[in-house]
């Protein structure tokens, strides 16, 4: 019978929403054995482990990092778009953090500029079996909205409703404090209190690819009649040599946008990407 013994700490997530961390020994097809950092151990059936993830030894290896790249030109009107996007991850026994940024600047002539600047930080504490807290900051600009800047800061906390091998989905409530600025001149820059309630599915641990899709709802508590959207789907196929090809749509609705702003703004991007830890 071949032994399985893995030096590197792991992070595990068991049946139930338990999670561990420790050094993982298997010596029979059937079940782990889990060995903890005060040497004390224990042994579950191999069907309990949900999720399985090696944590860095120091902290600067617990952060993996992508980027991708998508350039287009045509002769027609001297058109040209490009878009960049990329991420970086922390991931321990207690901590569940995410960084997400996207870019995307098109130029044509006889016709205005389009842009649009994305970022977000979610970051997450685990408490105990399913449940967790969450803090977040977001950054959006887009022209299609006529929005100059858009600051999001959110507190809130999050329960995973299902949680398997290949397959995590959860619901989350949180208050945000918005702070937006507009080109829109008329527009003057205001402040608003929001309740954020957002689902998150992630799809993964298949064999070639994995998805994940966020929508966020935002009825606003300031501001009579108001509500916000925010919509995410990422789509990987991994490639050979650890690059990757990556679908991806993000969707923004505003019932109360800028005079001389659309209600609505989305990109759709597709690139092939780079993975590295």
């Amino acid at each position: 019978m071949t032994e399985l013994i893995v030096q590197r700490q792991c992070y595990v997530i068991l049946s139930g929403g338990r999670r561990k961390a420790g050094y993982i020994k298997s010596f029979n097809p059937d079940e782990f054995t889990l060995t903890y950092s005060d040497g004390s151990s224990e042994t579950y059936p191999l069907t309990d482990l949900v999720v399985f993830d090696i944590i860095g030894s120091t902290f600067f290896r617990r952060f993996r990092a992508y980027i991708d790249v998508s350039y287009n030109l045509t002769r027609a009107d001297n058109a040209s778009q490009i878009s960049v996007g990329g991420g970086l991850r922390y991931i321990s026994p207690q901590w569940k953090s995410s960084l997400d940024f996207s870019a995307l600047d098109s130029q044509r002539n006889n016709a205005d500029n389009i842009s649009r600047v994305s970022a977000q930080l979610d970051v997450q504490r685990v408490t105990n079996n399913r449940n967790f807290l969450l803090g977040g900051l977001a950054y959006l600009s887009n022209t299609e909205q006529s929005l100059q800047g858009r600051y999001l800061f959110r507190l809130g906390f999050g329960r995973y409703m299902v949680l398997s091998n290949k397959l995590a989905w959860g619901v989350n409530l949180g208050i945000n404090y918005n702070v937006e600025n507009f080109n829109d001149m008329t527009t003057l820059a205001q402040q608003s209190v929001e309740l954020g309630i957002g689902t998150e599915l992630d799809m993964f641990d298949f064999k070639n690819w994995t998805l994940k899709s966020t929508l966020i709802v935002y009825p606003s508590l300031s501001e009579s009649g108001r509500w916000r959207a925010d919509y995410n789907l990422y789509f990987k196929w991994n490639l050979p040599l650890d690059f990757y090809l990556k679908p991806n749509l993000q969707f923004n609705y505003d019932n109360q946008a800028a005079s001389r702003g659309s209600e609505f703004d989305y990109i759709f991007t597709l690139g092939v990407g780079w993975k590295f830890d």
